[in-house]
């Protein structure tokens, strides 16, 4: 049999089995960290041939059951767009814009932009191996641009695993967050959720936003809560954006396309995203 490792501590000697789930699945819990988790794949529980409903006699083929999460393209049509704001709220937050613009300065600060160009390069193809482990766990830490939040899982997950392991965690995530198969969507959903075969736990949605705003800096505001996003799409232009895990409303999927909306409702005469989102946050209040 198979020894089972603990994903968070990565050690296999103090791991022991609790219980098989109804779905097939097992639990079970690292003595050595105190995590407890789960493994395996779910499996459909087989139905009864008498709890299996009877066939009706029709020539009619049934139609094929609706998948859960809707395919991404479908998916996206369904979200709102900025022809979803209500005319008297559009008109107010342009009010609010000009406003804003005439009477709030503005400089870019030389300091984050210094600190996010160097991470630019840490999160290129061409750095992110040459990359030192003390910048990726700086980055972690340092709130210059935008305040991530707790680390506190994420260090004790670096602890346990040591420097190599961590920082090599971290490096996947990165790698698979910016460059990676498939949409966008899909794979920060997939690091979020900790479904990556590499994920790094603590490395959620803060972390990975902040990672898609310094490395593309003109698309992704700095601003790392998906609800911190979501009231301020309800309160400056009165549109309301669904709450992830709703559906097929998926985490990766609200928090990029709910971006891309507050972006394009911001419009143009901004120096930059930082700047945007400075705006987004005083209309806010206002």
């Amino acid at each position: 049999m198979a020894l089972i490792v603990c994903p968070l501590c990565v050690r296999e000697d103090d791991v022991f089995l609790l219980r098989t789930l109804p779905d097939g699945r097992k639990e079970a819990e690292c003595k050595d960290c105190a995590f407890t988790f789960t493994y395996g794949t779910a499996v459909e529980a087989p139905t009864s041939a008498a709890a299996r409903p009877k066939a009706r006699s029709s020539s009619r083929v049934a139609a094929p059951a609706k998948p859960s999460v809707l395919p991404i393209i479908v998916a996206r049509k369904q979200f709102p767009t900025v022809d979803d704001a209500p005319l008297e709220a559009v008109e107010r937050a342009l009010s609010l814009k000009q406003q804003f613009l005439a009477t709030v300065p503005y400089e870019p600060d030389t300091t984050v932009a210094s600190h996010w160009k160097k991470y630019q390069w840490v999160f290129s193809a061409d750095g992110l191996d040459r990359a030192a482990n003390f910048d990726l766990q700086q980055f972690v830490h340092d709130p210059t641009g935008a305040e991530q939040g707790s680390t506190a899982a994420l260090d004790k997950a670096w602890t346990l695993m040591g420097e190599l392991e961590g920082a090599r965690r971290v490096r996947a995530v990165t790698g698979h967050l910016l460059r990676g198969s498939g949409d966008l969507e899909d794979r920060f959903t997939n690091l979020a959720d900790g479904t990556f075969a590499q994920a790094m736990p603590g490395y959620g949605e803060a972390l990975l936003t902040k990672t898609l705003a310094v490395a593309e800096p003109h698309r992704f505001l700095p601003i790392l809560g998906l609800d911190e996003k979501r009231a301020i799409a309800e309160a400056v232009y009165g549109i309301g954006v669904p709450a992830a895990g709703v559906g097929s409303w998926t985490v990766g999927r609200l928090v990029v396309w709910t971006n891309d909306l507050l972006v394009e409702l911001g419009g143009d005469g901004f120096g930059d995203l930082h700047h945007v989102a400075q705006f987004l946050r005083w209309a806010q209040k206002t």
